[in-house]
């Protein structure tokens, strides 16, 4: 079944199309709420997308908010409009599970930073999605709270570990949310689900009550059904300077392909979807260029990366490894090789993070962005070999390693009707610049 086609045809699919109805009186938030609570109802036991569903509260912020507007009170774009939360982010009286065993009864009673930003823009929470367990696997699966689905197709992987918020915008739950990303939890499924995902500049949002996957990589951002909403979620959440977007045009900017990189081992529809987005960005006056960077060609070590994040992984989490009854088998298996991991190995993973990093963004006094697939093949089965999973980070890691900012935009469709990703990767604090470039790309291919 394609439930990512099953949407209401009378019911705008953005949040500035919904919005502009709620402010002319044409729907009322309680109404909007309702509409996709039934189908949270309907296909969620089918997707699993969803741990926590929160109806009434939803029901009843909806029904202020609604009050709020007609008193002349509005609190901007995000006023009134429903959306999801990866329960690995606090919200206070509401389970936030983190996907495990360990925290299946957790109720934190303050809400993390960015919940107080989101209701305080007047977002609408329906509940906490489903997440691969600790935030640690990009396939979807979780063993303690049942897999995500694919909104696609069912069998398939949605991607992970933003699993549940990319199933349910996909399959149109809600009109957008929150994941996070430290190795690829939200650009993976963002690809897979055929939706836009972004993974900001590191440290740009403040991560007080998210849980703590890797310090040194972990980001929070927005998952939406269009570049416009990422946009919209993003101005919510951040710390810098809103950012908005008129011209679609890209004269002026550089945008790099890599030699030896950017198409290497990508399935051939893949690559045939970047193809044509190139193409189409040429169009559009950017300037398209090929280069070398020895960093991503060869220099690149997946296992310095894999240091870091085992190695603190484990210092997160120490206290419950004793019993091994509490995790799975890929989190029990990262918690023991993070035990092996000595603090000078680590110490020194650092060292050389922080030096190729610094040579890494030289490249961008050369250019604006780098293009590659988000993922180099499309949603594999969620049966698929672990192996296959850890392939699909091949475009992944890297950025998070070095910490720029990343969006996955959709680009195309398998002949299997999967969903494709474009990947463009800016350097620090470039947000506007690569969302500029996706909603140039977005438009172009509408």
């Amino acid at each position: 079944m394609n439930i990512a086609k099953t949407a209401d045809v009378n019911l705008p699919l953005t949040i500035t199309e919904v919005g502009k109805l709620i402010r002319n009186n044409l729907l009322t938030s309680p109404s909007l709420v309702k509409h996709y609570l039934d189908r949270i109802e309907t296909l969620n036991p089918t997707l699993n997308a969803f741990i926590t569903v929160t109806e009434n509260q939803a029901l009843q912020t909806a029904a202020i908010l609604d009050a709020e507007l007609k008193a002349g009170k509005d609190r901007g774009k995000l006023h009134g409009i429903p959306i999801v939360i990866k329960d690995n982010i606090d919200t206070s009286g509401i389970a936030t599970t983190v996907g495990s065993k360990i925290f299946r009864d957790r109720i934190p009673d303050s809400n993390a930073t960015i919940i107080d930003k989101l209701r305080s823009a007047g977002a609408i929470l329906l509940g906490k999605t489903n997440l691969s367990e600790l935030a640690a696997d990009v396939s979807g699966r979780n063993i303690f709270f049942g897999d995500t689905h694919n909104a696609w197709k069912q069998n398939h992987s949605p991607g992970g570990s933003s699993s549940g918020t990319a199933s349910a915008i996909a399959a149109h739950l809600c009109l957008g949310g929150i994941g996070s990303d430290t190795g690829g939890s939200i650009r993976i499924p963002a690809s897979w689900s055929g939706i836009v995902g972004l993974r900001p500049t590191y440290g740009s949002i403040n991560l007080n009550g998210v849980f703590p996957r890797v310090p040194s990589f972990d980001t929070v951002g927005p998952m939406a059904n269009c570049v416009e909403d990422a946009i919209i979620l993003w101005n919510a959440i951040a710390n810098s300077d809103k950012i908005s977007l008129s011209a679609t045009q890209l004269n002026g900017l550089r945008l790099a392909t890599i030699k030896n990189y950017s198409f290497r081992g990508v399935d051939p529809e893949v690559a045939e979807a970047i193809y044509r987005s190139i193409t189409l960005l040429k169009k559009l006056q950017a300037e398209i260029v090929n280069i070398e960077v020895p960093f991503l060609e060869k220099e690149f070590d997946v296992e310095i990366y894999n240091t870091i994040c085992n190695y603190e992984f484990y210092q997160i989490l120490q206290h419950y490894i004793g019993n091994p009854d509490n995790f799975g088998e890929k989190v029990r298996k990262d918690l023991e090789k993070g035990m092996k991991i000595t603090q000078s190995a680590y110490e020194k993973a650092q060292e050389i993070k922080r030096s190729q990093t610094a040579k890494f963004l030289e490249i961008f006094t050369q250019i604006d962005a780098l293009l590659v697939p988000t993922t180099p093949t499309v949603a594999p089965l969620l049966t698929a070999d672990r192996k296959i999973f850890q392939f699909s980070r091949r475009f992944i890691l890297p950025f998070s390693f070095t910490g720029v900012p990343a969006i996955s935009v959709p680009c195309g469709f398998s002949q299997n009707s999967l969903p494709i990703g474009l990947q463009i990767i800016g350097p620090p604090s470039a947000e506007a610049v690569i969302l500029k470039v996706a909603a140039a790309l977005e438009k172009a291919i509408a």
